[in-house]
Formats: C-alpha cells, structure tokens, sequence
C-alpha cells in the first residue's frame, strides 16, 4: 500500500482543539492537506494550528449555531479555494445522569453539538464539494451509536442519529462522487472522556478492552482510520460506520475453563 498523499486538497476538522481532532488535523497536514482547523475554544485551537503551521488556519466555531457553521465553510473557501474533506468532530459527552434526572436544557445542549451541528456543518459544506467534483464526509459517531449507554441518553440518542444522518448522505450523493461514513471510537483517552467517566467507569471499559493492559486508545489511532477514510485508497467506502475499539464491543470476554 502507498503512502496516503492529500496534497491539493482541503480539509475542514471540528473539534480541533485537541483529542481526535487535533491528531486528525496534524495527520491531514503531514499528507499534504491544508486544514481549517476549527473549535469553540480558542486557546486548544491555536495550540493546534501552531503545531501545523502554514498549512492550516484557526477559525473558531460554535457547531450548535448555523450561522457559524456557514460562516466556517466560507472562510474555508475564502482562504483555500474549496473544501474536499469535513471531518465532523466536535462533541461533548454531557453530564452523566439518567434519563428522568436528565434535564431538558441538557438534552438539548448535546444533541445540538453532536447532532445538529453534523448536520449543519455538512448542509453548509455540500455546495462546494459539489462544485469541486468530489468529497469525503467523516462523521465521528462512537460505539454507542449502535449501543446503549445508560447515563448518557442524549450522547447515545446524538450518535444513533449520526449513523443515520451518515447513511443518507452517502445514498443522496454518491453518485455526485461524494463519500459519507463515521468512525466510532471506544475508549480513547481524551479530555472529553477524562471528564466524562467516572473512574469506576473507567475501570469497567478498561477490564472489558481484550487488548495487553485493557488500555484505552490514544487519539492517534482514530485519526489514522479517518486518513485513511479521506483518501483515495478508501474510494469504494461509502455510507458504513467504522469501529475502532480494539475489541471492546465484540462481545463478552469470559475467562478459560479449567482443563
């Protein structure tokens, strides 16, 4: 397999400020994209764009809001000319609560970043891949898009939606030579997820993880699939969802019998 070469082309990240977006970001720059980095927190964006360099831009984002989003896409086209790949990373876990204890605000807070914001930011990146000919669509789902995960109803209800916000992406404009698919991650050791599980939590998905220490992934590992699933050698991928969990959700690992 060759290496992955993105030179010419443009790529929007959310979520940039760190985790998965940030490494994703750097991994697009190192395969010759140039990137808009983009994040609601300043600092963590700058950070990243710093790392980068030439190659990429800093534009802060509220993925909740429209307006942002489109203002987003536009400075994307102003300052490069076009947008080829959006990587649609931006998400929060929420607070931990079930669902009766869950407030409404709450709700409506997660599944704005991490639904509708997907939804904007793709409805405002559509036109100009359809002017360009071409584009990858990746959107960051997780493995309880297609599980429950009790004390997160509004994160898991998001991520169902992603999938399938994903799939009717990739059958309404495939034949326009525009690829849409998701990732989903497990347990990556992020700042979201430092703050979002509780140790017991934690120590839970790290015993189930079949892998040398049950240790959760670094963010490098998501953003090597998402390359990979931007580029060329992934042509023929189109609406699927991606896990990358080393194992965690291949069902129950039991110990062996005693001979």
């Amino acid at each position: 397999m060759t290496a992955i070469d993105l030179s010419g082309r443009v790529a929007v990240v959310t979520g940039a400020a760190g985790g998965i977006g940030r490494a994703t970001a750097q991994a697009f720059a190192s395969a010759g994209a140039s990137v808009v980095a983009a994040d609601i927190n300043v600092d963590g964006l700058e950070e990243t764009a710093a790392l980068i360099g030439d190659r990429a831009i800093a534009v802060q984002v509220n993925v909740a809001d429209p307006a942002s989003c489109e203002s987003l896409m536009l400075q994307a086209v102003e300052t490069f000319g076009r947008i080829d790949i959006l990587f649609n990373n931006a998400g929060i876990s929420g607070t931990p609560a079930y669902t009766l204890k869950t407030p409404i605000e709450e709700w409506q807070r997660v599944v704005d970043i991490n639904l509708n914001g997907v939804f904007y930011c793709t409805r405002y990146a559509l036109p100009e891949m359809l002017k360009g000919g071409r584009g990858v669509i990746i959107n960051t789902s997780s493995i309880d898009g297609f599980n429950g995960m009790a004390t997160l109803g509004p994160y898991t209800a998001a991520k169902h939606g992603v999938i399938g916000l994903t799939k009717t992406v990739a059958l309404e404009y495939g034949r326009e030579n525009i690829r849409s698919v998701a990732i989903c991650p497990g347990f990556v050791e992020t700042a979201m997820t430092k703050k979002g599980l509780t140790e017991e939590t934690a120590a839970m998905l790290s015993q189930a993880i079949p892998n040398p220490g049950g240790k959760p992934a670094q963010p490098e590992a998501a953003a090597n699939l998402v390359l990979w699933l931007a580029s060329d050698q992934a042509a023929y991928v189109n609406g699927s969802s991606h896990v990358v969990d080393a194992g965690l959700t291949a069902g129950y690992s039991i110990p062996e019998p005693d001979a």
